[in-house]
This record gives structure tokens, C-alpha cells and sequence, in this order.
């Protein structure tokens, strides 16, 4: 038997978990009130015993934040629709509220021991929540999708259903209602445990339910009736950009992952029941989560066994530092400018999980940097000198260390194990991502135990080893073309001894990341010194890697991006330098055959659509884009487009004041729509120039080459 999925309801305080016995799913029920921790004065405990939803109180003692000793506080067991309505009113009286926001299946399978897909033997766990290797259940799958009858135009919630395909069944030609009930009977009958959309959450599920509202249907796709989410979705501000999250269609009984998300992106589903498993959340949840949210789970468990409370609003204030100081701590990773143009024999090395490591190496913690009880520790980070506690491993370390520990034993099985290379790829490839933005969160505001001075006290450490490591390469006579955080590329012989060398004197592992026949650093175009992450080479494998151009980027329309391919392809046959100059005219040459067919208004719409993501609603925006263009379009047809959601359109008039004009929408596409060949013309010459540049290929000279061959064709189209 397995543990398939816990769910709960806050309307009877009900935890359901769902078994998975062979072909079998059944529930189990059981009453659970969340618990909530305050530490306030002993007087109050009788106030917050007599409180309206509050079902027991004691005393316990707990520690209320990471490093401190153990202290009496109030533990109260509460019904969940009154959590939060006390809380407020504890605050304001001037208690310390703990654990209030942690969700009650998290506390219910912390407080039993149990995690998602564990193996259990009756009611008895019967796993190893950490173990590498593990039995999982047989899961049966089927994907989902529907299709609305709308054959041209934007499909909008309106649009009766035309198809709805549920694995190998196919359900159509029959009036929507019957398809609707026709649903609903063959997921009874064929069982699923998991159901797979491509965009479930975002359009399928809703589509699904607002259509079988219309019939008075319930569509129930758990093995139970469904919830639906209540509100709408979210924006939210991550890493430089704004990113919108739709509602979470989850279901009961079922797991519904949606391929489109993330997490399931990126670590398939065996990436994602390890990951499960690992953190304690639930499968359905944890795909709708952010990896830097995984991570905050796993320090929040072990947080909790330790006996550390969880703080409801964190309020922990930076360290005072004098300007001096903060212009010494404040500089973040160390980069090497790129020497730009085209080198040959170069290698790529780099750290592996270099901050990760650095933080369980160094002892990096909220409570280890800058602690009290070792002011004069012989351990000072770089630069900062911030000691670091000799006493004590912090919590940050303990949970990372097994982390990396489990990524290098996926990366090892890979090569150990062809036959299952692609399930531990995956594997290590989520992880990956959890060990990634495991630095960026210690220097988040929000985070549960994150704190500026770590963050911080990485970045010192990180500049110090990638110092030393260019000191090494230097004294052993390689040349340094760029360096970037925890990557170097150089140029000279034997770099695995500048691997092993390193790898023993810092006590991190430097690993031979790549062997490029030649490499190509790119300029900024702005001011023509090397751009940090824009690059491509082929290796001596003859694999390309690519970085920073727009054929990378998910918003470039396929003529861009395959034009950059098209030539990356022809210069990859270069074995050398030499060789590469003799076929840039070649490159050139299919530069040309693109603009012909730009120009002889020979494109397919679908190789010209710009997809992007809008920072703000309609209304918001001040300055007449390309984005506000087609964002009034898609408003005309009943569209409202929210903060961070993604746009496509087709440019049709790139100088029109008009946004009826400037842009189309793909949908709205007919045969009289005439895309704008001058603007995709001058895309086409940015992206060879982006490529070119090194080697004197201006967007000018590029467009004098093009009009040499062209010129009568030019002149027609007003490009002259």
C-alpha cells in the first residue's frame, strides 16, 4: 500500500488520506486541528483557552528562533476557519504568533511521520523518507484535453465544446451536455490515478466546469466531488520579471499535474514524487510551487524537528553597517569580462553547486554568521570578516548537505546506469533548481530563515574561490578568456590537473564542464565590451552550446529562431578557426534566402508571432507599445489580459499609431492581413548581427549586402 495523496477540508476539520492498495484508491478519514504557538505573557493563557474556535491549550517549550534556547509557550489547537481571525487579535495585544500559515496537511504529516508515496505496511510506515531507492506504485495515467468548436478567432470561455479526448477515447459529435456526462462516466470507469493537461490549470479544468455549469452537470473528475478554486489568479514579481499564477486545479482522490507548470516542466513525474517525497508535500501542491519554495519546506521541516517554531511575520532587521562597510559587503559574485571574438581549444570549468557548498562548508546560517556565542572565531568570511559559530552546524547547512549529497548520487547513476539515465536526469535536474535558488532566498526579505548578511558572506566566499582558482590557472600557465560566479573558460593544457588541483586546495569539486573547438564571446552591442552570458561554440563532440542570443529566447518568433539555428548549424561544421572564417559567407548566405522570403511576403504567420510576457494591465501602461496594441485587441474581445500573463501578436505596421493597426493577434489573422516585411527584414539583420558582430557584421553593413543582392526588391518594399 501507498500513501497517494493527503487532502484536507477546513468546512469539518478533516484530514482524508488517500491509500493507494493495488488497483484499489480508498479513503481514510480522520477530525485534525491545526496548532498554533504564542509566547506572550502566562497570564493570557486562560484568554486564549476561552476563545471562540480555540479546542485545547498547554504549555511547551519551544525555541522561537533558530540558535536560541528553549522557552514556555502557548500551544492551542484551533478550528482552521478561526486561525487567522485570532491571530490578528493575539498580535494586537502584543504576543508572537508561530506556525500560523503552515498548512494543516504539512502539520498533520510532520506530527505522523508520513510523506507523499511513502510504502506502508497496514497503518505503519513501512519507507525511508530520505532512501534513494524506493518502490512507488503502479500509477495509472491518462491525459486529458479538450477542444472547443471555434475554428478561427480567439477561443474564449463562450465556445461550446467540439472534442474532449481522454487518453485513447475520443468523445465528440454529440450535443455538449452528453459529452460533459460522457466525461464523467469514462473517468469512473477507466480509474486514473493521475490526470495530465497541457494547461489544465490555466484553461482546460476551468473551460471544462463553466461548460457543464451551463447544463447543471457536475463534473467530477477526483474520485470524489470537486473543489473548484475560489478567486482568480496571481501576479508576482521573481527574478527581474512579472509572472502570473492561475488558480490550481487539484482534485480528489486524483492527482491532476499540469504539464505547463515548472516544476513538472522540469523534473517529469519521477523528478516530482522524489521530490514529494523528500519535502513532504503533496504532489499537486508541490507542482504548483516554485523550487525556492520546496527549499523553504524542507528548512521548515527541519526547523520543526529541531523544536524551532516557525515565525508568522518575520521581522528580522539587517545588521547596522557604516557606508564603508556596506560598500565592502554589498558587491555580489565575482565576473571576468569575456575577451570578445572567436578562440579555439578552450575549456569550460566549473564549481559544482558552488554556492550550496560554500554554505555547508562555511557553515552559513541565519544563527552561525555573526553569532554571539563566538565572537572571536578563528572562522571569518572574506572581505566582511563576519565570524561564523565554531559551536554549532546551522540549520541552512543541515538540510542542504543531503541535498547535494542526493543531486551527486542522481549525477553518478546516470552514467552508472544507461538504461535509467533519463529518470535520474530528471531527478538531478529538479534538484537542481532547489540548490540554485537556495542562495537567492537567503537574501530574500520574505524568506522564512534567510538573513542579508548570509547572502552576503556567499557571495564573499564565491569571489575568494574564484580568485584563488584564477591564481592557479594563471601560475600554471592558461590563459583567462571569462569567468562568471562559479564558471571559467580558459585556454592552455591539461585543464584536468587545473580541476583536480583546485578541486583539493578549496575543497569544492571544479569539474571539466566542456571542451570547445572554438568559442565565440559576444559583444554589447551598446558599447562593445564582452556581454557576461552571450556566447555559442561547439564542442569536441560537435555539440553546440548556446547562450544569451534570441534563438534562446521563448519570445523570439520561429523565423528569428530559425534563421540563428540555420546558421549556427552551417559554422558548426568548422573543426577550427580557420575553417569557421570560411563559412561565415555561407552564414551570410542563408541570411539572404531568409530576407527573400521575408521580403516576397512568403512567410507563414506562424513563424512570425512574438510571444511575451505584459508587466501590467491595459489601463497601467503610459508609453504606446507593440504589447499595449495587442492587449487593447484582445480587450475588444471580451480578453482582459492581467500582470504576467503572456501576449502573442504579429507585426503589421510597426510605425502605425493605431493599435487596431501596429499589430494582430494571430487569432484574429485573416487573408488580407499583411505582416510588416520591413520590420521583420530589420529583426532578421539584429539577430545575424548578433551572431556576427565579432567579425565586423554591423546591422549596416549586413543590410549593404543584403541590398547588393537585392536592391531591386528594396526599392519595392521602401527599405532602401
Amino acid at each position: 500500500m501507498f500513501l497517494l495523496d493527503v487532502r484536507y477540508n477546513p468546512e469539518n476539520s478533516t484530514i482524508t488520506r488517500w491509500i493507494k492498495d493495488g488497483a484499489v484508491c480508498r479513503p481514510v478519514r480522520e477530525v485534525f486541528y491545526p496548532r498554533i504557538y504564542i509566547s506572550c505573557k502566562p497570564e493570557l493563557l486562560s484568554l486564549v483557552a476561552s476563545l471562540p474556535g480555540v479546542k485545547h491549550t498547554n504549555y511547551e517549550e519551544k525555541s522561537t528562533w533558530l540558535g536560541k534556547g528553549p522557552e514556555k509557550v502557548i500551544s492551542a489547537t484551533i478550528e482552521p476557519n478561526a486561525v487567522y481571525e485570532i491571530a490578528n487579535m493575539l498580535e494586537a495585544k502584543g504576543c508572537s504568533l508561530y506556525n500560523i500559515d503552515l498548512d494543516p496537511v504539512r502539520q498533520y504529516m510532520l506530527e505522523h511521520g508520513l510523506f507523499p508515496m511513502a510504502r506502508l505496511k497496514g497503518d505503519v510506515l513501512d519507507d525511508s523518507q530520505y532512501s534513494i531507492d524506493y518502490e512507488i506504485p503502479e500509477l495509472v495515467s491518462m491525459e486529458l484535453s479538450v477542444t472547443p468548436g471555434r475554428e478561427k478567432g480567439i477561443i474564449t470561455m463562450g465556445d461550446p465544446i467540439s472534442r474532449i479526448t481522454l487518453g485513447n477515447t475520443f468523445i465528440e459529435n454529440k450535443d455538449e451536455g452528453e459529452m460533459i456526462a460522457e466525461l464523467n462516466r469514462e473517468v469512473a470507469r477507466a480509474n486514473p490515478d493521475l490526470i495530465i493537461t497541457e494547461k489544465g490549470d490555466s484553461f482546460e479544468l476551468p473551460y471544462l466546469h463553466y461548460r457543464a455549469s451551463l447544463h447543471d452537470i457536475d463534473l467530477q473528475l477526483g474520485r470524489e466531488k470537486d473543489i473548484l478554486p475560489e478567486g482568480s489568479g496571481k501576479s508576482y514579481f521573481s527574478y527581474g520579471r512579472i509572472i502570473y499564477k492561475p488558480k490550481g486545479y487539484m482534485l480528489s482522490g486524483r492527482l491532476h499535474l499540469d504539464r505547463s507548470i515548472f516544476v513538472f516542466r522540469e523534473g517529469g513525474l519521477l523528478g516530482l514524487i522524489d521530490l514529494s517525497r523528500i519535502t513532504g508535500i503533496p504532489m499537486q501542491e508541490l507542482s504548483r510551487l516554485s523550487p525556492g519554495s520546496a527549499v523553504t519546506a524542507l528548512q521548515v521541516n527541519q526547523a520543526l524537528r529541531d523544536g524551532v517554531l516557525v515565525p508568522w511575520k518575520r521581522n528580522l532587521a539587517e545588521y547596522w553597517k557604516t557606508a564603508e562597510e556596506l560598500l565592502i559587503a554589498d558587491r555580489g559574485a565575482l565576473v571576468i569580462e569575456p575577451k570578445v571574438g572567436l578562440h579555439e581549444n578552450a575549456f569550460e570549468i566549473d564549481f559544482t553547486s558552488l554556492f550550496p557548498n560554500i554554505m555547508v562548508k562555511h557553515n552559513i546560517s541565519p544563527e552561525t554568521v555573526l553569532c554571539g556565542c563566538c565572537p572571536d572565531s578563528e572562522k571569518r568570511v572574506p572581505f566582511t570578516h563576519y565570524n561564523i559559530c565554531q559551536q554549532h552546524i546551522g540549520l541552512i547547512p543541515r538540510v542542504l548537505k543531503p541535498l547535494i549529497e542526493r543531486r551527486m548520487t542522481y549525477k553518478r547513476r546516470i552514467i552508472e546506469f544507461p538504461l535509467r539515465a533519463e529518470e535520474y536526469e530528471m531527478k538531478q535536474n529538479i534538484l537542481k533548481w532547489l540548490l540554485v535558488t537556495s542562495f537567492g532566498y537567503m537574501g530574500f526579505n520574505k524568506a522564512r530563515f534567510g538573513r542579508i548578511e548570509c547572502h552576503e558572506s556567499i557571495t564573499a566566499y564565491g569571489r575568494d574561490i574564484l580568485l584563488r582558482t584564477i591564481e592557479l590557472a594563471d601560475d600554471m600557465g592558461f590563459e583567462i578568456l571569462h569567468g562568471i560566479v562559479d564558471s571559467l573558460w580558459v585556454k592552455g593544457r591539461e585543464p584536468e590537473k587545473l580541476c583536480e588541483l583546485a578541486s583539493h586546495e578549496i575543497g569544492i569539486p571544479l569539474e571539466l564542464k566542456g571542451e570547445f573547438r572554438w568559442i565565440v564571446f559576444l559583444p554589447d552591442k551598446s558599447n562593445g565590451v564582452g556581454a557576461l552570458n552571450r556566447y555559442y561554440g561547439v564542442m569536441t563532440n560537435g555539440k553546440l552550446k548556446v547562450r544569451g542570443i534570441e534563438t534562446r529566447r521563448s519570445d523570439t518568433p520561429k523565423l528569428i529562431s530559425n534563421l540563428q539555428d540555420a546558421m549556427l548549424g552551417k559554422l558548426a561544421e568548422a573543426k577550427n578557426a580557420s575553417e569557421f572564417y570560411m563559412k561565415i559567407p555561407e552564414a551570410i548566405g542563408l541570411l539572404r534566402e531568409y530576407t527573400r522570403k521575408v521580403l516576397g511576403n512568403d512567410c507563414e504567420f506562424s513563424d512570425l508571432i512574438f510571444k511575451t510576457h505584459v508587466s501590467r494591465g491595459c489601463d497601467e501602461y503610459r508609453q504606446f507599445n507593440n504589447q499595449l496594441a495587442a492587449m487593447k485587441q484582445l480587450k475588444q474581445e471580451g480578453i482582459e489580459t492581467l500582470a504576467g500573463q503572456s501576449i502573442r501578436y504579429i507585426i503589421t505596421d510597426h510605425k502605425s499609431r493605431s493599435w487596431q493597426k501596429r499589430v494582430m493577434i494571430p487569432e484574429l489573422a485573416d487573408d488580407d492581413t499583411q505582416y510588416d516585411r520591413a520590420k521583420y527584414y530589420e529583426h532578421l539583420l539584429r539577430a545575424a548581427e548578433s551572431m556576427l558582430l565579432p567579425f565586423g557584421y554591423t546591422q549596416e553593413r549586413l543590410d549593404e549586402l543584403m541590398k547588393g543582392k537585392m536592391q531591386k526588391n528594396l526599392l519595392i518594399y521602401g527599405i532602401s
